[in-house]
């Protein structure tokens, strides 16, 4: 019985597990494993050989930018100008150089300190230079025409390496450090795609386990308890079953109640959309509580009457104004008509 029933539910419950499933595999994809790596944190870039820099996550020292070669800048409508990317020279290896670019001026306060002390870069007095705190991002390769730009850079400020004569492109490793970056995104929406991913596996872990633990049959579990022989021996009716109890689904829930206590019931069309109909069969018990049973077919309705009244209880079938008004003001007799109905038949 039960088994059966959380099939039912893991029926209802299978199109939300596939879109939890799809946006979790989407978002993580979205995120290039940069979740993965922020979570393990940036390798320090003195530990990688420059060649093999694309595609690490990396941190260094501020203070190791030394000097601005280009930046990208863009005129608004209102006709001011605003920096979308700022590119600069690092310093790594054996006298090697890449790029390293921040957008949207983003760590420009802690890089700007970092061109202030860059003189001393300059003059090869590294001793003196003061720590500025860790910066971090992902390195990816870098696009051939910025290359010039580096090289450029090098001749004129005569940066370490530079040799009149020679090409200070043999100076250049060609790479570049997107800061805040992690795989494909910046760091807040790479934590913001890892954490939508980690909410919808915990949503779909969730719903999974209410399925697997029998959470939706709770109501009939605690009325039918294990009464295996009811269940096998009623009359199925779609997913209806009807004996001992009543057994109904309501969305991923399964329900039960007692087919002794009913003692009305009746179709009620519903308009869904132009020209179709649902149909809730309603059946009021000795409480006079309303259960509504759904189905998109009226014969199965009836069936579902017929199979009651079978039953032999004290049942009245369809629905009359007279009998609603006595069902609502006369309440023992509507109860003895539905005894003398059962008694004739």
């Amino acid at each position: 019985m039960y088994k059966d029933l959380r099939r039912h539910s893991l029926r209802v419950v299978a199109p939300r597990l596939i879109v939890c499933a799809v946006l979790v595999i989407a978002l993580l994809a979205l995120s290039g494993g940069g979740l993965l790596k922020l979570i393990s944190g940036p390798k320090d870039i003195d530990s990688i050989n420059p060649e093999d820099l694309s595609g690490k996550y990396v941190s260094f020292d501020a203070s190791r930018v030394i000097v601005s070669f280009a930046n990208l800048t863009v005129t608004g409508a209102d006709g001011k100008s605003s920096t979308r990317e700022t590119y600069y020279l690092l310093p790594v290896g054996d006298g090697q150089y890449i790029a390293v670019m921040d957008k949207k001026e983003r760590n420009s306060g802690v890089l700007s300190r970092a061109m202030e002390q860059s003189h001393e870069y300059y003059l090869g007095d590294l001793d003196t230079l003061r720590t500025l705190g860790p910066v971090s991002g992902t390195a990816a390769a870098l696009e051939e025409d910025m290359l010039k730009y580096m090289a450029d850079c090098i001749d004129n400020y005569q940066l370490p390496g530079y040799e009149e004569g020679s090409s200070s492109r043999r100076l250049l490793v060609p790479v570049m450090v997107t800061l805040d970056r992690v795989g494909w995104f910046s760091k807040t929406w790479t934590l913001v795609f890892g954490i939508l991913a980690l909410v919808f596996l915990a949503l779909f872990l969730l719903q999974l386990a209410l399925v697997l633990t029998g959470f939706y049959q709770r109501q009939v579990r605690a009325l039918v308890g294990d009464d295996e022989a009811a269940y096998a021996a009623a009359k199925q009716i779609e997913r209806v079953r009807v004996g001992k109890y009543i057994w109904y689904p309501q969305g991923a829930f399964s329900h039960a109640a007692v087919t002794a206590d009913q003692v009305w019931g009746y179709a009620m069309p519903e308009p869904m959309v132009v020209s179709k109909y649902r149909w809730p069969v309603a059946l009021y018990d000795r409480e006079q509580t309303m259960t509504r049973i759904q189905f998109m077919d009226r014969n199965r309705c009836e069936d579902l009457l017929a199979a009651i009244e079978e039953m032999g209880h004290p049942f009245l079938r369809g629905y009359t104004s007279q009998l609603s008004e006595k069902f609502q003001s006369d309440f023992p007799g509507f109860l003895s008509d539905a005894e003398k109905a059962a008694e004739k038949k």
